[in-house]
């Protein structure tokens, strides 16, 4: 997964223990995300974001759809069918 983190983090002068710290992980964790090494939490990725003060969508940006998925639910299509 692509993201955002080291070069946020760079901007804020702090190393990848400094971040790490002020989310309750450690700085390898912190790297192993930079690098797409490691694919956080919902949970850490909010934390990191509010961080780094930006959105979950700044830090993570979508990568397109996932292998397999059927692509983003078009509400228009629906049938109205409750079954």
């Amino acid at each position: 997964m692509k993201n955002t983190v080291r070069e946020l983090r760079e901007e804020k002068h702090w190393s990848q223990d400094d971040l790490g710290a002020r989310v309750g992980v450690t700085g390898m964790t912190i790297g192993a995300i930079e690098t797409g090494q490691f694919l956080p939490s919902i949970v850490l990725a909010y934390d990191i974001a509010i961080a780094l003060d930006k959105s979950v969508l700044e830090v993570f940006p979508p990568q397109g759809e996932a292998p397999g998925s059927r692509g983003p639910r078009d509400p228009s299509k629906d049938s109205g069918d409750s079954n």
